[in-house]
C-alpha cells in the first residue's frame, strides 16, 4: 500500500490466496473464455487470476459458506459459482462490482462441477444431493432442461458437448459414466468402463470424442489409473491412454484427478496422484511426455487446466505450475491456501513476510512488494 495522504490509500498488488485443497479430491480450475484468466475457489470466496501477472486479481465474495467450483460462459459474460450448500450464483464479469443475474439452489449439497452449454444459455451443475446428484437448467430463468437421473452415487463431474447435436455426458462414484441426449435432457446409457470413481469427464473442442478418468484398483496393485477415450455423439469406446512403464498396463500408477483436453484437440493433459503430468497424443493414443513434480505427498497432481494461453497443474500444496510444451515447467505461484497467522514488513519496506500454520506444517514466504513474484524461504 501506498498513501497519496494520510486519509487516502490506494491498492497496489493482491496477493490471492491459492486454490483451496483436499487429499484425495481433485480441485477444479476454470478459465476466462479467451484463457486469459484462471479462476478458482477458497473460502468463501471466488477468484480470478491474471496468467501473466498473478497479482492482477479480481475476487467475489458474495458466496455465505464454502465455495467449490467456478466456470465461465462461453460468451465471457457471466460465471456460475457452485457452494457447499447446493448454491449456484450467476453474476457478471464485466464490472468489477459483479452483479447478480441470478441465484438457484440445485440440490441440497456440495456442488462438485459446472458447465456451461456452448451457446451461454444453459447450465448443468452435479455434486453430492440428496434428491438428486445433478440438474440442468435455463441460466435466466431456473426452468429445468431435462433430468440428470441415472447415476446411483454422487456426480464428480459434468460436460457439455460443444457442438450439436448436444449431448451431456457425466462422471460418478458409483464407477460410471453416463451419456444424456437433448435438450431437455434425458439419460442415454451409462459406460462401465472403470472399477472405481470417476473423477473427470471431458469432451475435445470440436466435441468429436471425450475422456474420463478414474482411480481403478486392479488385480492387486495399487490404486491405478485407467485414462478412456470415447465417441463424442454415442459414447462408443474408442481406446485407452497407456503408459508402457507403469505395472499393469495403465496411464499413471496414482488415481487421477485432473484431465484437460489442448485447445487443438490434438493432445490430452492429465494430473495425478503419483506426482506426475503426463501429455498425450489423443489421436495415436501415446504417451509424449511425462513431468514429474518430486517426492512429497504435497506434490501430488490434483487438478489441470489447458487454456490457449497456458498449461498449468495444481499440487495438493496449493501451488500453480505452469508447463510448456516442451514439458518444462516455466513458472511456480506459491503462497498460502490457509489462513495465515503471522504477517511483517521488513525494514526496507520491500518484502513482507507470511506463515500459516495446520497442523505440524508451517510455512513461511518472503513477497517482493515491488514486483509480482514471491519465493519461499521456509517450509
Amino acid at each position: 500500500m501506498s498513501a497519496g495522504d494520510s486519509n487516502e490509500y490506494e491498492r497496489l498488488r493482491v496477493f490471492a490466496a491459492l486454490p483451496r485443497t483436499t487429499r484425495g479430491f481433485p480441485t477444479v480450475l476454470g478459465s476466462s473464455s479467451n484463457g486469459s484468466k484462471i479462476i478458482y475457489c477458497n473460502g468463501n470466496s471466488v477468484f480470478i487470476v491474471d496468467v501473466k501477472d498473478n497479482t492482477d486479481v479480481d475476487i467475489y465474495t458474495e458466496h455465505s459458506v464454502p465455495t467449490t467450483v467456478a466456470r465461465m460462459s462461453p460468451s465471457g459474460f457471466y460465471i456460475a459459482s457452485g457452494d457447499s450448500a447446493g448454491n449456484v450464483r450467476i453474476w457478471d464479469t464485466t464490472q468489477t462490482t459483479h452483479i447478480l443475474k441470478n441465484s438457484y439452489q440445485v440440490f441440497s449439497g456440495s456442488v462438485r462441477d459446472i458447465a456451461w452449454s456452448d451457446d451461454s444459455k444453459r447450465i448443468a451443475a452435479v455434486g453430492e444431493g440428496r434428491e438428486r446428484f445433478g440438474h440442468v437448467f435455463l441460466f435466466d430463468t431456473g426452468t429445468s432442461n431435462g433430468n440428470l437421473s441415472g447415476q446411483s452415487r454422487p456426480m464428480s463431474s459434468v460436460d457439455f458437448r460443444p457442438t450439436r447435436p448436444y449431448r451431456l455426458i457425466s462422471g460418478s462414484e458409483d464407477n460410471t459414466v453416463a451419456i444424456f441426449e437433448g435438450p431437455p435432457f434425458k439419460f442415454k446409457t451409462t459406460f462401465h468402463e472403470h472399477s472405481r470413481f470417476v473423477h473427470v469427464t471431458k469432451y475435445n473442442p470440436d466435441g468429436s470424442l471425450f475422456a474420463s478418468a478414474g482411480a481403478d484398483g486392479k488385480a492387486g496393485y495399487c490404486i491405478l489409473l485407467r485414462v478412456v477415450l470415447f465417441e463424442g455423439a454415442d459414447g462408443g469406446k474408442v481406446g485407452e491412454l497407456v503408459d508402457p512403464s507403469v505395472k499393469g498396463e495403465f496411464a499413471h500408477s496414482g488415481s487421477v484427478f485432473g484431465l484437460a483436453w489442448s485447445p487443438c484437440g490434438q493432445k490430452i493433459a492429465t494430473a495425478s496422484g503419483d506426482k506426475t503430468v503426463k501429455i498425450w497424443n489423443a489421436a495415436e493414443k501415446s504417451l509424449e511426455i511425462s513431468i514429474a513434480f518430486g517426492d512429497a505427498i504435497e506434490d501430488q497432481q490434483i487438478g489441470v487446466l489447458w487454456s490457449s494461453q497456458a498449461l498449468v497443474s495444481l499440487s495438493l500444496a496449493g501451488f500453480l505450475s505452469f508447463i510448456d510444451t516442451d514439458g518444462n515447467i516455466t513458472k511456480v505461484i506459491r503462497g498460502h491456501n490457509k489462513g495465515i497467522t503471522t504477517l511483517s514488513l521488513s525494514p526496507c519496506k520491500q518484502w513482507l513476510m507470511t506463515a500459516d500454520f495446520e497442523g505440524h506444517i508451517s510455512q513461511c514466504f518472503s513477497w517482493n512488494i515491488e514486483f509480482p513474484f514471491y519465493f519461499e524461504t521456509l517450509k
